[in-house]
């Protein structure tokens, strides 16, 4: 009956847009083309130069150094072996949906019992410091500044829900010794992943631009922000980047263009960044159902990673701004 449910509801999704793009292709290509502009004047000129050297990090071993480091914090800290300590730093370092990926790989290859593998799916997977940094702070918000102190946020939150998901005893694993490229392997690598990881973004947001269009064409994504904002008096742009981001990160990043620098708009940011969007949820669910993991420890975890990095960032923000 689940198995039932979920292909008619994909297959109902999936004819409804089939039936926006029909009757309104005008408005679809008008989306798309916005949303190719945003990725072609913001994403891809901030984005790339940073994924760059982030996978550089990774390719050189660099990563797997600093997990081994962390074991000892991260058992203490999440109750998870060496494996999930290089996970952890691999998440924060690489960005969606690395994390999820390499969980399942670790599974798949018997490194990790099933039950950390669902601990560790609830805080690593992490949206990297290219796209916080780059992006959000530097492109939305207009500071590097904004982007390191929300890429902090980030950070701590993952820990703060990996500590609350802690159970058991860490397995006896061992940090996996993975071994460091060359520099010349590493840099071109870096670049060849940067560019598809790049491409692959853009396609996500291009998509979701398409969809939030053909909603906007409706008239029901308008109406559904104007009575949200009336009921909680809200402003009418920040609803409508809430539920941009709730679709797609990428997007609903993009859509805070020209929001003030206040707490209430950074806790909505940092919500955006943590909660990830459906497109991450979709894009690790792919990388999970691999390994035979179910997808709902990731979905929870990416929930209160979201919610507790939005209520961290309108807390502390008086602190440093």
């Amino acid at each position: 009956m689940k198995r039932y449910f979920s292909f008619f509801f994909a297959a109902t999704l999936t004819l409804g847009v089939l039936a926006g793009l029909l009757i309104s292709p005008s408005e679809a290509y008008q989306s798309a083309k916005s949303s190719l502009a945003l990725c072609a004047g913001t994403i891809v000129p901030s984005l790339f130069p940073f994924m760059v050297v982030s996978n550089m990090i990774l390719r050189l071993g660099l990563a797997e150094r600093l997990g081994r480091a962390f074991e000892p914090l991260a058992r203490r800290l999440f109750r998870v072996s060496g494996a999930g300590a290089t996970v952890f730093v691999l998440s924060l370092a690489g960005g969606y949906p690395l994390g999820a990926l390499t969980v399942s790989e670790l599974y798949s290859g018997g490194r990790i019992t099933r039950s950390e593998a669902g601990r560790l799916l609830r805080f690593c997977d992490n949206c990297g410091p290219a796209f916080i940094v780059s992006v959000a702070g530097s492109c939305v918000f207009g500071s590097a500044r904004v982007g390191f102190f929300l890429y902090g946020v980030h950070a701590l939150s993952a820990v703060l829900v990996g500590t609350i998901s802690r159970r058991g005893t860490a397995d006896a694993t061992g940090t996996p010794r993975i071994k460091g490229q060359s520099l010349s392997a590493a840099f071109t690598g870096s670049v060849s992943r940067a560019s598809l990881t790049c491409l692959s973004v853009c396609g996500f947001i291009t998509f979701f631009g398409v969809c939030i269009g053909l909603l906007d064409a409706w008239n029901f994504l308008p109406s559904l922000c104007g009575r949200i904002a009336f009921k909680t008096g809200a402003e009418l742009h920040f609803i409508r980047s809430l539920l941009c981001g709730f679709l797609e990160i990428g997007v609903g990043t993009g859509s805070m263009l020209g929001l003030a620098l206040s707490a209430e708009n950074l806790a909505l940011c940092s919500f955006v960044l943590g909660w990830g969007g459906l497109s991450v949820q979709a894009q690790a669910a792919s990388a999970i159902s691999e390994g035979g993991l179910p997808p709902m420890p990731h979905l929870l975890g990416k929930l209160l990673h979201g919610g507790l990095s939005a209520l961290i960032t309108f807390i502390i923000y008086p602190l440093f701004f």
